[in-house]
């Protein structure tokens, strides 16, 4: 009988059962036929020749998302073992020896964003090495942001990821790098795509602010601490400052806050 999900986990790892999120199918070996276009598999070194047919035929199908390899007491053979499985070619595996890789991996694709936060990453020699969920790699020289370049060599290996994966930190010099960042450097494409919605973001902000002022029955000339020419820049949108922001609110006799709430009630859609 055929199961039908939108996601579904082959559990074979019973070290793997609690990770899995709710909103997956759990497949069972006894089950002979699987429609799903997005299948993971979670299974130890030992038991790969246990799934290497079901995940042959997910990957020829073009539906396998991830194959999580668990490093055990086999794992000097894993090479020999991906290879006897015929499973050696895939990019869709993902070595891990915590928890903490697939669940950050199973809960980026309930989410809808394996795109958009880190599964692992890894330093090697002058270069961060961070994988996304959706397995796409980026490599970043530290020489490359200036953020990376402040944590001293000796430090470098020294930083966690956060469970759900949305930022790396360096704890010991207080650096937070997350995956938009790295994307925005390393992918031009997407830098591009981000620049224009800042633009448009901007815009919208800055016809915000032009639309409360008149609502508060403000000309550009009356905003005290503000030139009128300065005023009339942010309204075009130009990016502005915390303490720009603060001077406005206090023109319209509000706190920042109110300011702000104000604000995005106009922007919201």
């Amino acid at each position: 009988m055929a199961k039908t999900a939108e996601m579904i986990v082959w559990a074979q790892d019973p070290f793997s059962y609690d990770i899995i999120p709710p909103s997956f199918t759990v497949f069972r070996p006894d089950e002979s036929e699987v429609n799903a276009r997005n299948i993971f598999v979670l299974t130890s070194v030992a038991d790969l020749p246990t799934v290497s047919e079901f995940v042959r035929a997910a990957n020829h199908r073009n539906h396998l998302r991830t194959l999580f390899v668990r490093e055990d007491d086999n794992a000097q053979f894993l090479p020999q073992m991906l290879y006897e499985a015929k499973l050696k070619s895939s990019r869709h595996i993902l070595v891990h020896s915590t928890k903490d890789v697939p669940k950050r991996v199973l809960t980026a694709w309930s989410l809808g964003c394996p795109d958009q936060l880190i599964a692992d990453a890894q330093i090697v020699g002058e270069e961060l090495f961070v994988m996304a969920c959706d397995h796409t790699l980026f490599r970043v020289d530290f020489a490359e942001m200036p953020a990376l370049e402040r944590i001293p060599s000796q430090q470098r290996s020294s930083f966690t990821i956060s469970s759900e994966g949305s930022y790396m930190h360096w704890p010991e010099v207080d650096v937070h790098i997350d995956l938009d960042a790295i994307r925005y450097l390393k992918d031009e494409t997407w830098r591009e795509k981000k620049d224009q919605e800042r633009l448009m973001y901007d815009l919208r902000f800055g016809e915000a602010v032009a639309a409360l002022r008149k609502q508060y029955g403000l000309k550009q000339a009356e905003i005290r601490g503000l030139s009128e020419r300065h005023v009339r820049r942010i309204e075009k949108g130009e990016r502005t400052k915390v303490d720009t922001l603060a001077v406005l609110a206090r023109s319209h006799g509000l706190s920042l806050k109110e300011y702000l709430d104000e604000i995005a009630e106009m922007l919201s859609p």
